[in-house]
């Protein structure tokens, strides 16, 4: 009897246990388990020739941010420029901006910066950030800078014996040095002028001369200023009473076909030639020649062109702070074929190691003193466009001097 009681006790003990050990389970089964958040996937649209580029750094990315993916999507340019802003968290932009504003496919930096990086917009390029910004409003982080320097032939510099450019040569310099090389028997030029459309407005702006009223809000072409004849003057003069550079029409004549002074350059016939830094690419194009790079000469003021390429964020973007440690990794990498656009990674080991620590040099110095050309408003640069294709196509023909040119342009422009 007693016996019975004991071991009735110990039963019920036991099954107090059970129940006890159970009660977690039962418990738990009366609430649903709690879902791990999903990884965030930023969506990131690029150029279609850059998306290995693009993917490569994606990767590089999810290793330091291994709970954040990206996933790259190629466009073609017109394709990236129209893009609607629910199609891509983020996307590479270029100017013009005004269209991107009107769309509202741009989110203001302005507020990410001011609360993870404020320092950043004073490392950028003035340049570039000026570029992107509007209204006191940074549209777009700028990831890469194309300015415009001095290639030069050194096989041809060698042979000669002519010093290579200094890094501050001035006119004098630039006309005595391509004088030099100039060696009509061989065929050879000193330069290769107007190798593309723009390239005379590198001399109008080292002269202090003006093409717009206002490069940054510009209302209208002022194509007689006094300082544009004159530099066009002393332009024309380089071609005309020097002979050290060919009109385009004597460039196809003399090195053949339609790319004239560009199939000079790569025949190893043309001394120095001005172009974008993303142009250096002789070698994989041809050339059997050694090339260096030095900034442009100077006159009145050091000064070059150059284009900007930045990443923007879409004011539809789901993961906004994810985006943003994206768009901030990219702003911190070397670039494949354009310069950085911030001081820090111009003046980093990995920038000199890309291109070499003479073009990484004249890069640095060329970015001091670069102008983005803003296309915007659309009628005035159109207008500039007509106008200055017309003016130097009458230069380049020698129908009318350089100044009577200009003058010209700018009456029918009126």
């Amino acid at each position: 009897m007693a016996g019975s009681k004991r071991g009735g006790k110990g039963g019920s003990l036991t099954l107090v246990a059970v129940l006890l050990g159970l009660l977690p389970s039962l418990l738990a089964c009366g609430r649903p388990t709690p879902t791990p958040s999903p990884t965030p996937v930023i969506t990131f649209a690029c150029l279609d020739d850059d998306l290995g580029y693009y993917e490569d750094l994606a990767q590089a990315f999810h290793a330091q941010h291994p709970d954040l993916t990206v996933k790259v999507a190629a466009r073609r340019a017109a394709a990236l420029a129209t893009m609607a802003p629910s199609e891509a968290d983020a996307f590479v932009v270029s100017l013009p901006l005004a269209p991107l504003l009107a769309r509202g496919a741009l989110l203001s930096l302005n507020s990410l910066l001011s609360a993870t990086s404020p320092s950043l917009p004073a490392d950028l390029y003035p340049c570039a950030r000026n570029a992107f910004t509007r209204d006191g409003q940074l549209w777009a982080l700028p990831v890469g800078v194309d300015p415009v320097v001095m290639f030069y032939n050194k096989t041809l510099f060698s042979t000669r014996g002519v010093p290579f450019p200094a890094d501050n040569w001035t006119w004098d310099d630039f006309r005595r040095t391509a004088q030099e090389l100039r060696d009509a028997q061989a065929g050879v030029y000193g330069y290769a002028a107007a190798l593309w459309r723009q390239e005379p407005w590198l001399f109008i702006l080292q002269h202090g001369g003006r093409l717009v009223d206002d490069w940054q809000h510009p209302t209208r072409i002022v194509l007689d200023d006094p300082r544009t004849m004159e530099a066009m003057e002393w332009y024309a003069a380089m071609i005309f009473r020097l002979d050290v550079a060919p009109t385009p029409q004597e460039a196809r004549q003399v090195f053949g076909g339609e790319q004239g002074a560009y199939s000079g350059i790569l025949a190893g016939k043309v001394a120095m030639w001005a172009g974008y830094l993303s142009s250096r690419t002789l070698q994989s194009a041809g050339a059997s020649f050694q090339w260096g790079v030095a900034p442009l000469p100077r006159d009145q003021q050091a000064a070059t062109l150059a284009n900007v390429e930045a990443v923007a964020i879409s004011p539809q973007t789901q993961h906004l702070q994810a985006t943003w440690e994206w768009v901030r990794f990219l702003s911190d990498q070397v670039p494949r074929r354009l310069a950085p656009g911030r001081r820090s990674v111009a003046a980093s080991s990995a920038f000199e190691e890309r291109v070499g620590k003479e073009t990484a040099a004249t890069v640095r110095a060329a970015l001091e003193h670069a102008l983005v050309v803003p296309q915007e408003p659309a009628a005035v640069y159109r207008q500039l466009d007509s106008a200055w294709g017309q003016a130097l196509d009458d230069i380049l023909a020698a129908r009318f001097s350089p100044s009577e040119a200009l003058k010209q342009a700018q009456q029918r422009a009126k």
